[in-house]
Parts: C-alpha cells; sequence; structure tokens
C-alpha cells in the first residue's frame, strides 16, 4: 500500500480512469451493436414490406385471373345451354298494353311534382293575377285594332304594344291547387299498373327459373347467372323492376340491361342508379 496520500490518489484517479475508459468502450460497443441490429431490423421490415406488395400484387392477378375465368365459365355454359336448352323471353310483353304504361309514367310524373310553399302559392296566385289583368287588355287590344280608323297610328302603336306584352307572359301560371285531385288520381291509377305489371313480370321470369331456361344475355350480365344463396326474393324482386324499367324507357339493348343513365333528375334516375348499386351486389354475392 502506497502511504502516500497524494500519490494514493493519484493512483486511484488512473484507475477510475481506466474504469471509465473500459465502460465508455463497452458504451460504444453496445451503441454499435443496438444500432447494427436496428439497420437489421430495418432492412428486414422493408424486405418483408417489399414481399407483402408482391404478395398483394399476386393475389389482386389471381384474383382477375379467377373472374376472367368465371366470366370464361359463364360463357361456356351459356353456349352449351343455348344448343339444348329454351331460352326465357323477358323482351317481348303483349300482356302489359301501351295504355299500363301510359298509366305508369303518368303516375310517376304525378309523385314527382313538388308541392308549393304557402309563400310559393301566393307567388302564384299572384303571377296568375298578372296574366289574368294582361288578358284582358290584350283583349281589349285586340278589339281595338279591329276597329281603329287608318289615321289613328298612335293610339294602334298602343294596343299593339299591350298585345306584346300579353305574348310575352307565355303560359298562364298554374294554380298550387289545379291538378291535384288528378294528381291523386294519376298516382292511384300508376299504382294499380304498377302491381299489375310486376306481377306478370315476376311470374315470368319465377317460371323461367323455375323450368331452368337460359336468360337473356343482358339479363346475366347485370343480375348474375342465378339468384344468391339465401337472397332469391331480394333478387327477384330486383329482377322484376330491371325488366319493369326496359318495359316502360323502351331499352331492347341485348347487352345492357338499363341503358346509359339518365341526366334529368327524377324518378328514372332515381331508379336507374338503386338498380345498378343492387344488381352489383348480386354480381358480387
Amino acid at each position: 500500500m502506497n502511504i502516500d496520500p497524494v500519490k494514493a490518489l493519484d493512483d486511484r484517479v488512473e484507475r477510475l480512469k481506466r474504469d471509465l475508459n473500459a465502460l465508455t468502450t463497452r458504451l460504444d460497443d453496445v451503441e454499435n451493436t443496438a444500432g447494427q441490429q436496428q439497420l437489421s431490423a430495418t432492412n428486414q421490415i422493408r424486405d418483408n414490406n417489399r414481399k407483402l406488395t408482391k404478395t398483394n400484387d399476386r393475389v389482386t392477378e389471381l384474383a382477375e385471373s379467377v373472374h376472367r375465368l368465371e366470366r370464361l365459365l359463364v360463357a361456356l355454359n351459356r353456349k352449351v345451354r343455348a344448343g339444348e336448352t329454351q331460352k326465357a323471353d323477358f323482351d317481348t310483353w303483349p300482356e302489359i298494353e301501351r295504355e299500363t304504361v301510359e298509366k305508369i309514367l303518368k303516375g310517376q310524373e304525378a309523385y314527382a311534382r313538388r308541392t308549393f310553399t304557402p309563400q310559393e302559392a301566393q307567388d302564384v296566385r299572384k303571377a296568375i293575377a298578372k296574366y289574368d289583368d294582361r288578358l284582358k287588355d290584350a283583349i281589349d287590344a285586340a278589339e281595338g285594332l279591329t276597329n281603329l280608323p287608318a289615321n289613328a297610328e298612335a293610339l294602334w302603336r298602343r294596343k299593339y304594344a299591350d298585345w306584346q306584352r300579353f305574348r310575352e307572359l307565355g303560359q298562364r301560371p298554374q294554380a298550387p291547387d289545379e291538378g291535384h285531385g288528378e294528381d291523386a288520381s294519376a298516382k292511384t291509377r300508376g299504382n294499380e299498373a304498377v302491381a299489375e305489371a310486376r306481377g306478370r313480370i315476376r311470374a315470368r321470369i319465377e317460371d323461367a327459373v323455375a323450368r331452368d331456361l337460359l336468360f337473356p344475355a343482358w339479363f346475366e350480365n347485370m343480375l348474375g347467372p342465378a339468384a344468391p344463396p339465401g337472397r332469391a326474393d331480394d333478387w327477384l324482386y330486383t329482377a322484376t323492376d330491371v325488366v319493369l324499367y326496359r318495359v316502360l324507357h323502351g331499352i331492347d339493348s341485348p347487352a345492357d340491361a338499363l341503358g346509359p343513365a339518365p341526366q334529368e333528375q327524377g324518378h328514372r334516375r332515381t331508379l336507374h342508379e338503386r338498380l345498378v348499386v343492387e344488381c352489383a351486389g348480386y354480381r358480387k354475392a
């Protein structure tokens, strides 16, 4: 033991320095090891992500291949069945007369016609009163124009101006309560006609299903080759509406069940959008 206190302290400081250096070296080694492990883990994650992406791409390709195969099988099945199976006719409907179609369309128009708010009704009645006043002036002007002397040019111009102002008004506005009873009647007749037409259409579709007839191409393109398991009634309901849509709007495409989407807002566009969504769900089932 060194009995010199200063020397002993210096020795202890040296030992502490050596221990500190050793600890620092160990920490550096740990940090380097951790960094390498983190880098390795990052690289592993990147490799796994690349493999996962490739796997997803492959799954997508396989799904598309399966979908193409399903379509080919459906087409092949149609060709095989066409040679030995009677075809269902969903395009000719002599039992749904033109009068029935007109009732349905008029009923839809009646439902689409909006009602007036109290303020709107008041504004319309004012417009009608203005129209009637102008009409009276126009009648007076027409009578005056036929009885004016030849030299009454200024008076003729005034009468003619009254007549022109009337013509610029266009048609007489419809009063808020006009046609209300007619709309109610049109709705009732339309509902009855829809029920009758849907009954005839559904009966023919059910008969085709029961006899395993070959559906038209546009029908299978829209609704699939058969009803999804457990959804037969819903499928029949939608199929009936698809056929009714074609009957009402004169769609005769052999491939496109509904034809182009209507541009105008209204019952037809709403029905078109609903049928597209519902049929897409049946095809995926």
